[in-house]
């Protein structure tokens, strides 16, 4: 009971602070507008099934941006004594990482819809409703272990570097996690870097189900072993922080 009214409570401080959720829902929407009006487009079904997979790999970044970016909130409220503060009240440890990395995963929601829309509507994406419906969910749910290493660098980074250390982990991981560009076209070297991130497991998933086949077990694997990771990096970021 305790958790979720200070989940509703994060959510209700996002939703005062309009600058940041424009920026995280708007900048990842817009750059997926540039991205698939860039190029020529046909109405044969290729054509459509090549846009689906930018649209996914761009929803992931959206999502990406979202729950890393959350981040960088845990690092000012630290500076102003806001966590301070909630070690105050009955609220333990493991409720307030919970509160902050949900109220996250709950905002990426907003930036996984508009891009949908923006396929759907305004670029002609066609898919089920079954497919959009497992696509948003495995793009959301497997976002968890970036909102863990957003929360982990807000605890770890000060105020004044937690914004590079987030942009840098952002951008590294889009990059080289082929959600801008499909792996497949990367170097040797950069595709064996590539097949150990969790951005690249996590985007196979939604391309698995946009190719109608199942998703290989080694992209569950490797996505919840770095989920594992992540948690156990904010618990202790956590706990050094209190310990401070």
């Amino acid at each position: 009971m305790l958790t979720r009214h200070y989940i509703f409570f994060e959510l209700g401080r996002l939703r005062r602070d309009p600058r940041f959720v424009v920026l995280t829902v708007a900048v990842p929407a817009l750059l997926y507008l540039m991205v698939s009006t860039a190029g020529s487009r046909t109405s044969s079904g290729a054509a459509n099934g090549a846009d689906a997979g930018v649209m996914a790999g761009m929803a992931c970044y959206g999502v990406l941006m979202v729950t890393i970016t959350n981040g960088v909130n845990v690092a000012l409220d630290r500076n102003i004594g806001w966590i301070a503060q909630l070690r105050t009240t009955p609220l333990r440890a493991p409720q307030v990482l919970i509160g902050k990395t949900v109220s996250g995963l709950l905002l990426s929601l907003l930036s996984l819809l508009a891009i949908f829309l923006i396929g759907g509507l305004a670029q002609g994406v066609e898919l089920s409703a079954t497919q959009w419906l497992e696509i948003g969910a495995i793009t959301w749910l497997g976002s968890l272990p970036f909102a863990l290493l957003g929360m982990a660098l807000g605890f770890l980074a000060s105020p004044t570097t937690s914004g590079p250390a987030v942009m840098a982990c952002v951008i590294g991981m889009s990059a080289l996690g082929g959600l801008w560009i499909p792996t497949r076209l990367f170097p040797d070297t950069l595709q064996h870097i590539s097949r150990a991130l969790p951005t690249t497991r996590w985007a196979h998933l939604s391309q698995a189900l946009l190719d109608g086949g199942a998703s290989p077990l080694s992209d569950l694997l490797v996505l919840g072993g770095w989920t594992l990771g992540f948690a156990m990096l904010a618990g202790f970021a956590f706990r050094r922080d209190t310990a401070r």
